[in-house]
């Protein structure tokens, strides 16, 4: 049977959805044709994108739709029922339509699919992309992905995923993106390449941004503030200091420097008209500055270069974390020339989002960051960075938790979220074992696929049901794989904010949750970034809720009440039974493919993880109890939960389970160490010898 869908034709928005619904089509033995929107015979799918195309049939958009939003609607047109998606933009159609192609998979046919309005509940749906070039970050696991970040075929498919998914905006990060986008036209030599390889930069970026508009995804170049390239401090600016080009700084800054950087943020708007917008992040090379000498710095060169261009474009403000929320927000409230809304943004519990959905800390560990939204912001939004630097090889997928976090931070004041990291960069998947029969994905992200589908779809829809993520994953590994899969996933992704609400942090490097350690630059390479069983009896808890290890026995002994509070032992009580249940649910799969095989290692790998923190919180308890007390009892029991069939079982079962797919692979938080979870099996061993050790010190 072959099924008609009407659209305008010129749409490359709704040229995408149109594919997918047609590989819909497929799946239910049916087949799509297009057909123009206004020919005279009977169509069985119609899609509009305005008011003017509904009223060619008769038909009004419902009130209710909203930019970005869609409605599904049945409408009897010339005799026959007809099934409409009407929107306001092309946006809210395509996704309409993508809505459409799912329902159809899921009921199996057009006419039981049932009439709905959805419209999306943040306008801001960012992803955090750092570029490998002129980067934040300087490390191998970021030289790594230059070429396959360069790639356009790479972006086509991670564009094509986030219109999928509903996000509609790409955060492109680095330090100093000037010299490869444009020539300076007062200061040409700032740009060290040739006009021929500039022009290859140039087409990059063009069709890149040209790709992302085509999927409705907005595209900000974000950088930090006072750096210059390399080549500008040889012919500009001999006296420039040698590390300009490192982050972390005073401020250094020239009328030069000034104009050159004024002058590239015009030429850089004026030059790619499918630029969205640009973004700055006050505070790098600024610590020298106060907040109004930062500010003014900001509105005499950026918010300047601005005006100056020939169209105006969006602005990304990050809140600077030296805070005084009444000179930035007085600047952007002021400025008279930026289009409305102003994005600003927040670190949401500072690098380690993955943590409490409740906002506890922000940048810098500032006080007074509220100030930015209270009172209420007249002509900007909070849009919070949800940064993940706690899992980077093994898959997440907890639906809960997002859930949750957007109940819980929707407010008013807030316009969305970014979801992305500072040390990873989802191109080549540098983990996983090459070769493997496992691998059915060319990049990282289409690994990550069920993360990404989880945020952008309840960014945009929070009542998205898991109904709709155990399908994909029975659309991937079988129907009867899906519920109990996603349930599995569930109950063990729950351990990275189980221990991030356990154990401060503050910075980046200073938690990694799947590989259970925590760094700073002092550690580095030092072999101490293991969280031994000293680190948990000396950390306070980041989230005030649970009660450290500390705490807990001070309240035990003096027989005080724990109402309210989350124990050390309640909280190794759910580790263990989520990641039992868990891997019974694993159990329960038969399917024996080695792409679905991948998938269940890394919920096995979470489990591991899970039972491994959890009787280390019963030996901590057991040790702690043991300090206080001198019960040589207690002290027994702490290295019997360190032993097998214990902790150090549970961290064999992991190294085993990570070893069946993964290889050493480079990582930040560890220097030139590469990270494999056998790494830290003599971290293991020292913990039940820290516990051992106590008899021979005369306890």
């Amino acid at each position: 049977m072959t099924i008609t869908a009407a659209f305008r034709e010129d749409s490359p928005m709704l040229s995408f959805a149109f594919n997918k619904l047609k590989e819909a089509m497929n799946t239910i033995g049916e087949r799509l044709e297009f057909v123009k929107l206004n020919d005279s015979k009977h169509t069985d799918v119609i899609i509009t994108s305005c008011e003017e195309e509904a009223a060619w049939f008769g038909l009004a958009i419902d009130p209710l739709v909203e930019q970005e939003g869609f409605e599904i609607r049945r409408f009897l047109h010339k005799g026959i029922t007809t099934l409409f998606v009407l929107a306001q933009d092309e946006s809210g159609a395509m996704y309409g339509t993508l809505e459409l192609a799912e329902r159809l998979q899921q009921y199996g046919s057009l006419t039981a699919i049932p009439e709905v309005i959805i419209n999306a509940k943040f306008t801001f749906r960012a992803l955090k992309f750092n570029l490998p070039w002129s980067s934040y970050r300087m490390h191998e696991c970021f030289d790594v992905q230059t070429e396959t970040v360069r790639d356009l075929a790479f972006w086509q498919r991670f564009l094509d995923m986030m219109a999928g998914n509903r996000f509609n905006v790409l955060t492109l990060w680095n330090l100093h993106p000037f010299p490869y986008m444009i020539r300076s036209t007062h200061f040409p030599q700032a740009t060290p390449f040739s006009d021929e390889e500039l022009l290859e930069w140039k087409h990059y970026w063009t069709t890149l941004f040209r790709m992302a508009k085509d999927r409705g995804i907005e595209v900000y170049m974000i950088n930090w503030n006072i750096f210059v390239s390399e080549a500008f401090k040889e012919h500009y600016d001999e006296n420039a200091i040698d590390d300009q080009q490192f982050y972390f700084g005073d401020a250094y800054s020239t009328e030069q420097i000034k104009q050159y950087t004024r002058e590239s943020v015009t030429q850089l708007i004026n030059e790619y008209p499918d630029l969205t917008g640009l973004g700055i992040s006050l505070g790098e090379r600024m610590h020298d500055m106060s907040p109004q000498d930062r500010q003014d710095w900001i509105e005499d060169v950026y918010y300047e270069g601005m005006k100056q261009a020939e169209r105006p474009v969006k602005f990304i403000h990050r809140a600077p974390f030296s805070v005084d929320p009444l000179v930035t927000r007085t600047s952007i409230e002021n400025n008279g020339f930026l289009p409305e809304p102003v994005w600003v943004e927040v670190k949401f519990n500072w690098s380690h989002a993955y943590s409490s959905p409740r906002l506890l800390l922000t940048h810098g560990g500032s006080n007074g960051m509220e100030g930015y939204w209270n009172p209420p912001p007249q002509n900007y939004k909070i849009t919070w960075m949800v940064r993940n630097e706690d899992f980077f090889t093994l898959r997440w997928a907890q639906s809960d938790f997002i859930r949750e976090h957007i109940a819980e931070n929707a407010q008013d004041y807030v316009g969305g979220y970014f979801v992305g990291s500072e040390c990873f960069i989802p191109a080549i998947d540098y983990s996983h074992i090459e070769g493997s029969s496992h691998m059915d994905w060319t990049y990282a992200f289409e690994k990550h696929w069920l993360y990404y589908m989880m945020w952008g779809r309840l960014l945009y829809d929070p009542s998205t049901p898991d109904l709709v993520f155990s399908d994909a994953l029975g659309k991937r590994h079988g129907k009867s794989v899906g519920g109990p899969m996603l349930e599995a996933y569930s109950l063990v992704c729950k351990m990275p904010m189980a221990l991030a609400s356990f154990f401060s942090f503050t910075w980046d490097f200073t938690l990694y949750a799947e590989g259970f350690i925590a760094t700073d630059r002092a550690e580095y390479n030092s072999g101490k970034s293991f969280i031994s069983l000293q680190d948990l009896l000396d950390s306070t808890p980041f989230d005030p809720a649970f009660l450290s290890l500390g705490a807990y026995v001070d309240r035990l002994i003096n027989n005080q009440p724990m109402d309210g509070f989350i124990t050390p032992l309640q909280l190794a009580e759910t580790l263990e039974a989520d990641a039992k249940h868990g891997l019974a649910l694993l159990q329960s799969i038969v399917n024996a493919a080695p792409t679905l095989c991948c998938e269940k290692a890394d919920i096995e790998a979470w489990a591991r993880l899970s039972l491994y923190f959890a009787d280390k919180l019963r030996a901590g308890v057991c040790y702690e109890l043991y300090k206080r007390t001198g019960d040589e009892s207690e002290r027994q029991k702490a290295e019997q939960w360190l032993k097998a069939p214990h902790a150090a079982k549970h961290w064999e079962d992991l190294i085993k389970v990570t070893n069946s797919h993964y290889h050493e692979q480079p990582l930040m938080h560890l220097g030139e160490t590469p990270f494999t979870w056998e790494l830290f099996r003599p971290q293991i061993m020292e913990d039940i010898a820290f516990v051992s050790a106590e008899i021979d010190m005369g306890r």
